[in-house]
């Protein structure tokens, strides 16, 4: 079984490609196969260490069981395990999210990608208590926490890692989308069990902070190619800090997928501008957005293409050669 220091490089967090004119709500085999495993070949061809499936990039709320299920096992029959592969399995309370887990486990998942149920504001007890829970119920599949406040409602203060790592033996990695500011803290109560994976735009202050011991990010981005990213972690990996002060430079010249004054309504279009960058990219073809989310101003539209467009060109100046087959 995976454990914290198998976690390692670039932990792609993908879309699910979705067919054309399969996104309304009366799809039930909306998924596009071909391209997943597509996708799956080439992001492991161009250096990601990880790949993480049917998370909010991956419209887990707009999948059904079937469609989930036959998605994650494409990308296991593609992988043919040479990266951890995590799956989504957040629902709306422990009793469901064990039966995902369980068969995505069947499928070939090699480990959970889970945020806390969608339902009340957790406390600080249950919400250990949940990933205990997990732990107990599924004991032989590792969990990737997703710690993201804007959508489970809690902020994952230290205490919560401190009391994850002493009960939920299984969380071996978290999808740290909190402030990094208390990473520090998070990493001396329960780096030993949990690896803390901050996500490709606080990594650079993550690795201003700690410099030595992070092992891998988190990205969006690599599905418009990894390679930017890939050359950023191994720079981080080797302490190579002006290799990373280049990087990130250059990763920062990029325009913004958000329009200016415009990320307080992020989470009301993450999905569809997320989708909307990856197919400006032209690295995969993640096809439209699902029902229930498929309103994208305009604005939001365009600022997505540049940002696609940019990332395109950035990915040539450090794309590496294909091997010869």
């Amino acid at each position: 079984m995976l454990g914290p220091t198998d976690i390692k490089g670039v932990c792609a967090m993908v879309p699910t490609p979705c067919k054309a004119g399969a996104d309304g709500w009366e799809a039930t085999d909306s998924v596009d196969l071909d391209e997943a495993a597509r996708m799956t070949e080439k992001l492991i061809r161009d250096g990601v260490g990880m790949i993480a499936a049917c998370g909010t990039t991956g419209e887990c709320a707009a999948l059904l069981w079937e469609e989930k299920r036959a998605f994650v096992a494409t990308l296991a029959r593609v992988n043919r395990g040479r990266v951890p592969l995590f799956a989504g399995a957040t629902a709306l309370g422990t009793k469901e999210i064990i039966r995902q887990m369980r068969g995505l486990k069947e499928v070939g998942a090699d480990g959970a990608f889970v945020g806390l149920p969608l339902w009340q504001t957790p406390t600080l007890d249950n919400s250990v208590e949940f990933f205990a829970d997990l732990s107990a119920a599924v004991p032989d599949m590792p969990i990737m926490v997703y710690a993201n406040p804007m959508f489970f409602k809690s902020t994952f203060p230290t205490a919560f890692w401190e009391g994850v790592a002493k009960r939920a033996p299984n969380v071996i990695t978290t999808k740290v989308t909190y402030n990094v500011d208390q990473i520090k803290d998070d990493v001396a109560v329960a780096g030993d069990r949990i690896n803390f994976m901050p996500g490709q735009n606080s990594i650079y202050p993550a690795y201003k902070m700690l410099r030595t011991g992070l092992t891998a990010v988190w990205s969006t981005s690599a599905a418009m190619g990894p390679e930017p990213i890939v050359a950023l972690m191994d720079a981080i990996a080797a302490d190579d800090a002006d290799r990373v002060d280049r990087i990130w430079e250059d990763i920062g010249s990029v325009p913004s997928m958000i329009p200016r004054g415009e990320f307080e309504h992020f989470p009301e279009y993450n999905a569809q501008v997320e989708k909307a960058r990856f197919n400006a990219a032209g690295y995969i073809n993640a096809g439209p957005w699902r029902a229930p989310y498929r309103d994208l101003p305009a604005q939001w539209a365009e600022q997505a293409e540049a940002h696609g467009k940019g990332w395109a060109t950035l990915r040539a100046k450090y794309a590496r050669p294909v091997p010869a087959r």
